[in-house]
Formats: structure tokens, C-alpha cells, sequence
């Protein structure tokens, strides 16, 4: 195995570590965390892969970072319970992973978000309130107020997408 994965992979689960406590701890997934590791992870791709094609170096990077970005920026642009930390972390996730690791990635993402918000509701006794909502098309309901750390998603999502694609472990 070249020495790229694994520098990548560390890299990210180190990442994803420390956004995964802080986002628990304090509600949020700091810049000083998710920047530097976009700027590792893109500078890892371009010294030893070079610039690459889609499936390889810093492109496939890029696009990944951008996909990433892309998918989960639109539900923070539409305050759907998104805030701009969980998109900076799926963007580091884009870099690391790459073409097409990424959109396994976003998908697993987004079923292990959609059950924890759902055993979230359950946990906290809203779920019925929720769905009574939903259904009564209620908008001015505060039924998505309280925080659901987004990057324990994230979390699992990366992990899954490194599992599935056969990329670690």
C-alpha cells in the first residue's frame, strides 16, 4: 500500500475525533480544525500523487472536497439543521476520501444523520410532537430547534464509506 492512504486515513480519523468531541461538548466544529485539515489532506494528495486525474492525486481531492461541500452546503444555505462546522468537516472528508469514495461517503452520511435524528426524537420524547408537525404541516413549530451533532454523522459516514470501498481496515 502506498504511504498516501494511510497518511490520509490518519488524518482523518484524527479529524474526525476531534470534531466528533467538540461537536458533542461545545455544539460546534471549529475552522481551526477543519481548515488545516482540508489544506493537509489536498497538500498529501498533491506531493505524492501529483495533480492526478478524477480518480487520483489533488483533482480527485478537489472534487470530492467540493462534492462534499456541495451536498451538505445546501441544507445549510436551507436551515435545514446543518451549521457551516458540519459542512467544513464533510468537506475534509471529500478531500481525504476523494472520487468516488465521496459519494459513498455522503450517502452513509446521510442515513447514519436521518436514524440519529430519529432515535434523537426518540431519546428526547418528541417524536410524536415531530410527526403531528410534519404531518399538520405545521411551519411555525419549534420541532428542530435542539441541536443533533451532525458530526457524529459525519463520523460514521466516513468510517462506512472507508469500509465499504475497502480502503482501510
Amino acid at each position: 500500500m502506498p504511504p498516501l492512504k494511510p497518511l490520509l486515513f490518519g488524518l482523518l480519523v484524527a479529524t474526525l475525533a476531534v470534531a466528533l468531541v467538540t461537536d458533542v461538548k461545545n455544539r460546534r466544529i471549529p475552522d481551526l480544525l477543519t481548515y488545516p485539515a482540508m489544506a493537509a489532506a489536498l497538500g498529501l494528495r498533491a506531493w505524492f500523487a501529483g495533480v492526478g486525474d478524477v480518480s487520483t492525486g489533488l483533482v480527485s481531492g478537489l472534487l470530492g472536497l467540493l462534492g462534499a461541500a456541495g451536498w451538505f452546503g445546501a441544507f445549510a444555505l436551507g436551515k435545514k439543521g446543518l451549521g457551516w462546522g458540519d459542512v467544513k468537516l464533510a468537506a475534509v472528508m471529500g478531500a481525504v476520501l476523494g472520487v468516488p469514495s465521496t459519494l459513498t461517503a455522503v450517502l452513509f452520511t446521510s442515513v447514519a444523520g436521518a436514524f440519529q435524528a430519529v432515535v434523537s426524537l426518540i431519546w428526547r420524547g418528541d417524536l410524536s410532537d415531530t410527526v403531528r408537525g410534519v404531518l399538520a404541516q405545521d411551519r411555525s413549530a419549534e420541532l428542530s430547534k435542539r441541536h443533533i451533532p451532525y458530526g457524529v454523522a459525519i463520523a460514521l459516514g466516513s468510517l462506512g464509506a472507508m469500509w465499504w470501498d475497502g480502503n482501510a481496515f
